[in-house]
């Protein structure tokens, strides 16, 4: 009887398979693609921006409809250099995205767009520190809208003193091209 057990047992794992994508069990699924996508973005925004990972996010229950990428930049800066990076940070991301082929059956829509990305960006001393009260604390990127907060002495909380468009941040940096791309927002320093 154990000899039936454990014939049964064994035929019954051999039979269980995990699922794959498509007809190919070696073809990467959206979760690998996500992954690979994320980490190349991750990888270039650290080397060039100073943007230090510290959060990563994603809608995609059935088909990849959002992507967030959270950062620590330990540099104060104002609204102008915060529009830089996180334009240079969004624009590097849906670029990243869109030229992956192997993801694009897997967006919700494709070419994925400002409204598909969130990025957020935490602002803090050079030492690590917290922002002075109503210095510029956190620049986020949240559905094709851009925003810039301050924090409130008071209450600890945020209260956002600047709001605009992706395309009103793209159009003052003039970084979309002639055929409606975006291209890598040019390096400036930030103080």
């Amino acid at each position: 009887m154990r000899v039936f057990w454990f014939l049964f047992l064994m035929v019954f794992m051999a039979s269980c398979d995990l699922p794959y994508a498509g007809d190919n069990p070696y073809m990467p699924n959206r979760g690998t693609l996500v992954s690979e996508v994320t980490n190349k973005t991750l990888v270039q925004l650290k080397k060039e921006r100073e943007l230090y990972p510290c959060g990563i996010g994603s809608g995609m229950m059935d088909q990849i409809r959002m992507l967030a990428l959270g950062f620590h930049y330990y540099k104060e800066v104002d609204i102008n250099q915060a529009r830089e990076l996180l334009m240079a940070a969004g624009t590097l991301y849906l670029n990243t995205i869109n030229a992956k082929e192997e993801i694009r059956p897997f967006l919700q829509n494709y070419p994925f767009q400002a409204k598909n990305v969130e990025i957020r960006i935490f602002l803090q001393k050079p030492n690590g520190s917290e922002p002075e009260a109503e210095a510029l604390t956190v620049a986020a990127m949240v559905d094709g809208i851009l925003q810039y907060a301050v924090r409130i002495a008071e209450t600890g909380g945020f209260n956002i003193i600047y709001r605009e468009t992706f395309e009103e941040a793209a159009a003052k940096l003039s970084i979309i091209n002639q055929n409606g791309q975006y291209r890598q927002v040019a390096h400036v320093a930030c103080n």
